[in-house]
């Protein structure tokens, strides 16, 4: 029944409509799958959890034992009081038990409980979700009881050590009597190892029952959109074939002279139409054969018919052959190559072209990372970092990548830092240098004249934090006071007017402030038409008690001068791409050489002398990630080689994943030249800044 009412309502739409309900039907079933997928991935990682942490409270409780079972010969309160520092994980692990065992439970203190168990901050609330919606799973619900069983016997032993520690503070007792307090607790002791023991076997006969529940359910849901995407195709191409096949068959016996035929009309859709337009072409042929001369009218208008119905035809195909292709590989190329033509041009009108072409590439990809990193703070997975870093060098560099096209509008831009500033901050250096380049760049977009302002002001600090203001004021064309709220939305500019005159997503400061609230601070706009507009943001940094400063970005000039005698291979599958970088590179007076995968860049790096490699990552025969390993596991000095991973792929942890593995730097594409002179340099040059080339 349900399928005959999809087919009847497929009949009445437009071909395009067909596709896109298709498309719409594959697409949430896919979502429907892969949220299930994650929904499983969530709470397998939560068993996981609960197993480490069941290891952690029998690890506790057996370490308590053993220091009361030392504290009953000793006689020393340090080890009491190491028996009772112990108990402090099953205490919370407990506590968390019964605040979850409330109608309303206090989830702020279940999971203070958890962490007091010495469990994983980052796993604490998938714990307590997996505890509050299986608790009626058997499986769980028996771990549950065992756990209170555990709670209650864990009770014997606390009352046996508080007994225990009166019989040896009041000394008139005897170690037998001692010794026989001592052996009750190890009763209780082994009674808790075959409870945990419980536990364990019980916990991994639920996660195998939940790993077979979910693989049943991914294997029927793939199933599902696969017969589902067969049973829309071949209906949706039957309607279609059905339609034209009719035409066909009609203008066949057309052909043949029968004028009364007429085609079957079995949709509304553009088949549909073309068969009733066919019809009533037959129908007008039909009447106009009464005569020689009305039949030539008939046979022109036949004609021109089917070349309208042709075109329509090959239009349809030529929508249906469009297809959806990567944006940042070949982006690459167009920026990588765009440059480079920059530098070669002479006349004026072809250096503007060029520089049209690049700012729209530009544009382009700010836009899709204003989008990419929108879309990860409406996800909730920013993570920040807490690193050491010099707040100075953040500042500097945001105006040397600021002062290009400040200077290009001719408005100056301007720095100042209070003296109390530190130099060195701990917290997160690239969210820092992000909001700053948002701001700025969002001034210089809406100012023409004057000057634009960076201040970094001291505000408070205690033993541990520093609070610090910052200010990027501009004089600009200022904000309504009503439009003041609705700017820092997404996709929202003070005016159309304001959106058409200078462009943007409407995306940047939305990010500006997810990224200031995310990180507990606080973002302020104070502003007045026609006077300009002053942005202040207040974030909070750890102290920093390494005094040792960042050095600032190697000058392009002075890179220019050393990049001649430094060998390098490049290792990219890419056609395009491989002639871009070398380019780039030999303009600068680098060495290169070219390997198409990882295996072929083994070899090459084993047979020659390189200073540095960079490495693509996705490639045939063998990836980067492997191509790195390997060279890490080679016995030479060879294996010591610096790697800059280079790559499309944006998304947050492919940094982290490639340090991980043993590369030593990452560059985006598309690349900026300078940036990647910087990182080669920054590898290649020594400590007291003299280059080691090697011989190729």
């Amino acid at each position: 029944m349900v399928i005959s009412f999809f087919q009847k309502r497929l009949k009445d739409i437009s071909i395009a409509r067909k596709l896109y309900f298709t498309v719409g039907i594959m697409a949430l079933l896919v979502t429907i799958e892969l949220c299930t997928l994650w929904f499983a991935i969530s709470t397998l990682t939560s068993v996981r959890a609960f197993v480490n942490g069941e290891g952690l409270w029998s690890k506790a409780q057996k370490d308590a034992v053993y220091s009361l079972q030392i504290y009953a010969h000793s006689h020393n309160e340090k080890d009491y009081k190491d028996f009772r520092d112990f108990l402090k994980v099953p205490f919370g692990d407990n506590r968390t038990r019964l605040e979850l065992l409330k109608p309303k439970p206090d989830l702020q203190i279940a999971r203070q409980g958890f962490i007091d168990g010495r469990n994983e901050p980052v796993d604490v609330d998938g714990m307590i979700s997996l505890l509050r919606r299986f608790y009626r799973v058997s499986y769980l619900s028996k771990v549950i009881v065992i756990w209170g069983q555990a709670e209650q016997t864990m009770e014997q032993l606390i009352a046996i050590s508080d007994k225990l520690h009166a019989m040896i503070l009041s000394k008139t007792v005897s170690q037998d009597d001692i010794d026989k307090e001592l052996a009750k607790a190890e009763l209780i002791n082994r009674k808790l190892t075959k409870l945990e023991d419980d536990f364990s076997f019980t916990l991994g006969e639920g996660s195998r029952w939940l790993e077979n529940i979910v693989l049943r359910l991914l294997l029927t849901l793939s199933l599902t959109i696969g017969s589902t995407s067969i049973l829309i195709t071949i209906s949706v191409s039957r309607s279609i074939e059905k339609g034209i096949k009719a035409i066909i068959d009609g203008a066949t016996l057309i052909g043949k002279g029968s004028l009364e035929t007429r085609v079957k009309v079995y949709s509304r859709d553009e088949i549909g139409m073309l068969a009733r337009s066919f019809n009533q072409m037959i129908e007008t042929l039909e009447h106009n054969m009464r005569n020689i001369h009305e039949l030539k009218e008939a046979e022109e208008k036949l004609k021109k018919e089917k070349e309208r119905a042709e075109a329509s035809e090959k239009t349809k195909q030529l929508f249906l052959a469009k297809m959806s292709h990567e944006i940042r590989t070949p982006m690459n190329a167009i920026l990588g190559f765009a440059r480079l033509l920059e530098e070669s041009l002479e006349t004026k009108e072809q250096q503007e072209y060029i520089h049209i072409i690049i700012k729209s590439g530009d544009d382009l990809l700010v836009i899709l990372n204003d989008i990419l990193d929108f879309s990860r703070m409406e996800a909730g997975k920013i993570v920040f970092e807490n690193i050491p870093f010099n707040l100075r060098d953040i500042i500097h560099t945001t105006i040397l990548m600021m002062e290009p096209k400040s200077k290009q509008k001719g408005v100056d831009l301007k720095c100042y830092i209070d003296e109390r500033v530190p130099e060195m901050v701990i917290g997160d250096a690239v969210r820092l240098n992000q909001i700053l380049l948002n701001l700025v760049s969002n001034a210089i977009k809406f100012t023409e004249k004057g000057e634009i302002k960076i201040s970094v002001t001291f505000v408070e600090e205690n033993t541990d934090n520093i609070s610090l203001a910052f200010s990027v004021k501009d004089t600009g064309i200022g904000i309504p006071l009503d439009k003041q709220e609705k700017i820092f939305e997404s996709f929202e500019q003070a005016t159309n007017d304001t959106a058409r005159k200078f462009g943007g997503s409407g995306l940047g400061l939305s990010i500006v402030k997810q990224l200031v609230k995310l990180q507990n601070g606080e973002i302020f706009l104070n502003s007045k038409p026609g006077f300009g507009s002053d942005f202040q943001f207040n974030l909070t940094f750890l102290k920093s008690t390494d005094k040792t400063s960042i050095t600032v970005p190697v000058q392009t000039e002075i890179l220019i001068q050393k990049g001649k005698g430094i060998n390098i291979l490049v290792v990219e599958d890419n056609m395009i791409n491989q002639m871009l970088v070398i380019k780039v590179l030999k303009k600068q007076g680098f060495k290169t050489d070219v390997a198409e995968n990882g295996l072929i860049a083994l070899e090459k790096h084993c047979n020659s002398n390189f200073d540095i490699i960079l490495m693509d990552l996705q490639m045939p025969e063998m990836d980067g990630y492997e191509a790195t390993r390997k060279i890490r596991e080679l016995e030479t000095d060879k294996k010591d080689i610096p790697i800059i991973a280079m790559s499309a792929h944006t998304f947050k942890g492919e940094y982290e994943h490639c340090i991980e593995i043993g590369m030593n730097d990452f560059i985006s594409k598309p690349f900026d030249t300078k940036e990647l002179y910087e990182k080669i340099h920054k590898l290649v040059i020594k400590k007291e800044g003299s280059l080691t080339p090697s011989s190729s």
